[in-house]
This record gives structure tokens, C-alpha cells and sequence, in this order.
């Protein structure tokens, strides 16, 4: 089926996806205004909360979801004054953001506990850097998930660094040789003993008192 153009004034999000998709709504029967819109509804929700979960998590991350998509799916099921093929879009890129309210899975419950926790623990203390953290998207966890997407991600500081050379092996004694322990280490010396001069003791066999004088010997010896 023939794709019917917007008339003029019309604001659209998806009029630019009826050539590529006019074989699909044909083989669907479906028009394809309506198919482009649908499809291309559906894909700008699918991108709306990829970028949230790119940059948010928790908390916010549910809590953004449910407002675009309240939003979103409001202006396409009460705006009155929106263009017919507009709330075509509105409505199926809301819904998708509404969806992801009540996917629950595993993972996201983890995540949602902690993001709960750390902002109650965060306004208690009034630590920013907490709140922000139970909220937004750290660094180190948008390398990943670009990363896990197949983005050119830079390393970190010394996560791209060359390892350390390895150590060079040991010497091998060659064949026949035998390996002799270094001999032990000699025990210290007993510390010298000072020497002191040996003390006599004057005895009978070890005194002589000095020889008189020459004159007292003649004197003696006269006297007889």
C-alpha cells in the first residue's frame, strides 16, 4: 500500500522510514504510515532507554523511564491538538518506556536495592558523592557497558601498561659438577680477656734484701 505523505505543517518523527519499510507494510498489509510509525515508534523508545541505562541506574533509572513514558503515551492518547500520525508514534514509544518499569529482571532488582540503599544511606549522612553514586552511572561502569557494546574504550591508568620482564632463571650445575653449600658462618670471637701483670708475694726464697755497704762487710768481718 502506497505510502500517504504528512500534509504540510504536519510534525512527524517517522515519515523518513516510509520508503525503506513500505516492502514490509505491503507484504503485511498494513499502511505503511501506520507501520513506519509503529516500528519507528518503537525503536525511538528502544533508544530512549538505552541511553538511560547508559548513564543512570536504580532509582532514577525507573523513576526517568516512568516519566518519559507517562508522559509520552499521555500527549499521544489526549493531546488534541497532535497531528493523527504523531500520537501513532507517541503512543508505542511511550509504552515501550512504561515496559521497562515492570521488567524486572535479577540483575535489575539487585541493582535496585542497592540504588535504594546507598541514597537512603547518602541522605542520612549528606554525602553528594553517595547519592550520586546510588544513582548515576560511575565511570568505571560506563567503560564496561560500552566496553560489553563494542566501543573503542581507553584504558585505564596502568591497565594497558607491558608487563614486568620476567625474572631471569637460575644457573644449573652442569653435568658430573657437584653443588657444595657455602660453608657456615664462623661463630663470633669470646672477647679478650685483659692481661694483668702477675702479683708476688714475697717469701724467704724470693727476697733479697740489698747487700750492705763495703765498709760494714770489713767492719764485720775485722770484728770476726
Amino acid at each position: 500500500m502506497a505510502a500517504v505523505p504528512p500534509r504540510p505543517g504536519q510534525f512527524t518523527l517517522t515519515s523518513w522510514l516510509d520508503p525503506a519499510l513500505e516492502y514490509f507494510a505491503r507484504q503485511a498489509e498494513i499502511p505503511t504510515a501506520d507501520y513506519a510509525s509503529m516500528a519507528g515508534g518503537l525503536g525511538i523508545g528502544a533508544g530512549t532507554s538505552l541511553l538511560l541505562d547508559l548513564f543512570t541506574k536504580g532509582l532514577l533509572n525507573k523513576g526517568l523511564n516512568f516519566a518519559i513514558g507517562a508522559t509520552v503515551t499521555s500527549l499521544g492518547i489526549w493531546g488534541k491538538l497532535t497531528p493523527t500520525r504523531l500520537r501513532k508514534e507517541l503512543i508505542p514509544w511511550g509504552l515501550f518506556n512504561l515496559l521497562q518499569v515492570l521488567d524486572m529482571k535479577p540483575s535489575d532488582a539487585l541493582e535496585l536495592r542497592e540504588s535504594v540503599d546507598k541514597l537512603v544511606e547518602g541522605l542520612k549522612l549528606g554525602d553528594t558523592s553517595k547519592v550520586a553514586e546510588a544513582l548515576l552511572r560511575t565511570p568505571e561502569e560506563l567503560k564496561q557497558m560500552l566496553g560489553a557494546l563494542g566501543a573503542p574504550v581507553a584504558p585505564s591508568f596502568g591497565e594497558g601498561a607491558p608487563p614486568a620482564p620476567p625474572a631471569p632463571p637460575l644457573a644449573r650445575p652442569t653435568a658430573g659438577a657437584t653443588v657444595e653449600a657455602p660453608p657456615p658462618p664462623a661463630p663470633p670471637a669470646p672477647p679478650a680477656t685483659p692481661v694483668v701483670a702477675p702479683l708476688y708475694r714475697a717469701t724467704s726464697d724470693t727476697y733479697q734484701p740489698t747487700a750492705p755497704p763495703v765498709a760494714k762487710r770489713l767492719f764485720r768481718e775485722t770484728l770476726g
